[in-house]
């Protein structure tokens, strides 16, 4: 007599101590940010990694300390900005906040609040702390060196930071500039870099007074250092007219009693035109760039971009 014949029935699905599938982490991550949408993220300060290549290096120390304070008592008001790590899980960078960041970490705080950014650029980083007036002139000449490393123009740059050429040529100055002009930045004498442009390009005709000056000059202004060259650059035009040699200015009408600072663009590199040397060969000029070399040029090729009347 045959065995009837019995169905074998798969029991595991109710085997409540079976292991879970792995969760989607991509899943995940969609239904934690769509639980807090509009609402910052607590995030661990651990967790957070500043940006090596930030743009932002100077830190004032009083500054720093009040903000600890302020943390410490009432905690982050204004959420940071972060993006995921590209390498490590679970670790983040940071986008905007150092000062926060760092403040939290000394207050003791353990969470940040933070909002996650991935379409973060460099660019983006500079025009936060632009328009919140916390970047130094140094930082920002910094960042615009490595853009110009990379292979940027300094147009383009401008024109990425919504910000006019000249100040990109201006701050330029700032990146390895003689030795009493760094004194003065770094002491806090003067930190303007229009001022420092043209301090700079002063020193490069009259060196030694003008180190003699910044190591004994009260004030560094617009106004004390436009009486410097006039004052250095007087004492040339009394030699020619000594000598009965007429001066460009002689023979021509200038709304200004000392020669005017002509800005040119060649090749995409901004300069300050020398009005006090003769060039070697015809239908050129000399060219102080801002990046501290001297070249002598095609005329037709330079384009003007700004005349300063001292």
């Amino acid at each position: 007599m045959k065995k009837p014949m019995t169905a074998t029935l798969d029991l595991t699905a109710l085997d409540r101590t079976a292991p879970a599938p792995m969760p989607d982490p991509i899943a995940k991550e969609r239904t934690v940010t769509a639980e807090v949408l509009g609402r910052p993220l607590q995030i661990p300060v651990k967790d957070i990694d500043e940006d090596p290549a930030q743009p932002r290096q100077e830190f004032d120390a009083a500054s720093m300390e009040e903000l600890e304070q302020s943390i410490r008592l009432h905690g982050v008001k204004t959420p940071v900005s972060i993006r995921p790590h590209p390498t490590e899980q679970k670790r983040w960078i940071l986008n905007f906040g150092a000062r926060r960041l760092r403040a939290s970490k000394s207050a003791g705080k353990t969470t940040i609040p933070a909002f996650v950014d991935r379409s973060h650029t460099d660019y983006q980083q500079v025009i936060e702390n632009l328009q919140r007036e916390d970047l130094k002139p140094r930082e920002l000449a910094m960042f615009i060196k490595k853009k110009m490393d990379e292979g940027e123009k300094q147009a383009q740059i401008a024109e990425l930071l919504g910000v006019n050429r000249s100040m990109v040529t201006n701050h330029l100055t700032l990146i390895d500039p003689p030795t009493c002009i760094d004194e003065i930045y770094t002491s806090g004498k003067c930190v303007s870099a229009k001022t420092l442009y043209d301090l700079r390009n002063l020193h490069k005709e009259f060196p030694k007074e003008v180190e003699r000056w910044c190591s004994t000059a009260p004030e560094i202004t617009r106004a004390t250092v436009s009486a410097l060259s006039a004052k250095l650059r007087g004492p040339r035009k009394q030699i020619a007219s000594s000598k009965g040699e007429q001066s460009s200015e002689e023979r021509m009408p200038s709304r200004s009693t000392t020669s005017p600072s002509v800005i040119v663009i060649f090749q995409d590199r901004s300069g300050t035109v020398d009005l006090h040397h003769a060039p070697q060969q015809p239908n050129h000029l000399i060219i102080h760039f801002a990046d501290g070399k001297q070249e002598e040029v095609p005329a037709r090729q330079c384009q003007i971009d700004q005349i300063i009347f001292q």
